[in-house]
């Protein structure tokens, strides 16, 4: 599958199948993320597969706006201490969630080519979170990645608008 049919095919899911991922599809999410780019060449990013059946439905139920039902969650997470030693507050504040968003995007791009489907969620009880996965205090929670067999019956895909562009300066025709 080519990168534009992907990004074709790339949505978010809200329902899912219980048939397992397996191993061998989680580990190729992985490397997905892993080839995404990194701010100042620096790995900062730390990811969580979470697939056991227990800590998929603890981490939904301390997660109240995580309204999919993956078999498996990737979560991807930033070591705030590395990103600020590495480059500086910027790096931490900024350049580590451009990361965290490439990440993501590269798992999404290519779940449809491993014939799975994924949701983004970002969770607002990060200190409920952090416990259950036993996080130490420096790593921040950025996206939450549901994955699973998108249901026969999916939720209607989003619409697709077109971007705002202008042309060398806010306001200017893009023609």
């Amino acid at each position: 599958m080519d990168v534009f049919e992907a990004m074709r095919k790339r949505r978010m899911h809200r329902r899912f199948t219980e048939e397992p991922v397996t191993e061998e599809v989680l580990a190729q999410l992985v490397r997905a993320a892993a080839l995404a780019p990194m701010g100042g060449n620096e790995l900062v990013r730390r990811l969580i597969v979470v697939s056991d059946p227990r800590m998929v439905k603890t981490v939904r139920d301390v997660t109240p706006s995580f309204l999919a039902n993956p078999v498996a969650i990737i979560v991807v997470c930033t070591d705030l201490d590395l990103a600020e030693a590495s480059m500086g507050r910027q790096g931490r504040d900024i350049l580590s969630l451009l990361d965290a968003g490439a990440a993501a995007e590269n798992i999404a791009l290519a779940a449809p080519a491993l014939g799975v489907g994924v949701s983004f969620v970002r969770c607002v009880n990060d200190s409920a979170l952090q416990e259950v996965l036993e996080l130490p205090g420096q790593v921040r929670l950025d996206i939450l990645i549901g994955v699973g067999h998108p249901d026969p019956t999916p939720s209607p895909a989003a619409p697709r608008r077109a971007p705002v562009v202008f042309r060398n300066r806010f306001g200017a025709p893009y023609e």
